[in-house]
């Protein structure tokens, strides 16, 4: 299910990023491919894919992509994030965005991965949730 999911989603919501010198977005994180995975095997649906992205406030990263990007940073200094300090604190945090994930799951309503192959979905479908930047 997931290989023939993700073949759906790269034909039909594949972006193209070339063009950008900037790109920011969810930072890489095993919930995050967690997430992803339980949408790509029809666990979640979409909507619950595009809530479960946003919690716990898991941070988003930031992608340089051209010499231009680059060159408008400059290194303004560093802080030292103590563990004994933040470590509790990321703990916490994640540990209430899994709650909010398995409380999630209890709903069952929306678009699953199935739902959009077999319905032939497209990107400009007004269904699938955007989760854009501003």
């Amino acid at each position: 299910m997931a290989k023939r999911a993700k073949r759906y989603l790269v034909d039909n919501f594949y972006v193209n990023v070339n063009a950008f010198d900037l790109i920011k977005g969810y930072r890489a994180d095993d919930s995050y491919f967690d997430y992803a995975e339980s949408f790509f095997n029809n666990g979640i649906s979409v909507e619950q894919l595009a809530r479960a992205m946003r919690l716990g406030k898991l941070g988003e990263q930031i992608v340089l992509k051209s010499k231009f990007a680059f060159s408008k940073i400059k290194f303004e200094g560093f802080d030292i994030a103590e563990k004994d300090k933040y470590y509790v604190l990321r703990k916490a945090r994640d540990d209430e965005a899994n709650r909010l994930y398995f409380e999630m799951l209890e709903e069952d309503d929306g678009l699953y991965i199935q739902d959009i192959m077999r319905g032939d979905i497209k990107n400009d479908d007004p269904r699938i949730p955007r989760n854009i930047s501003e």
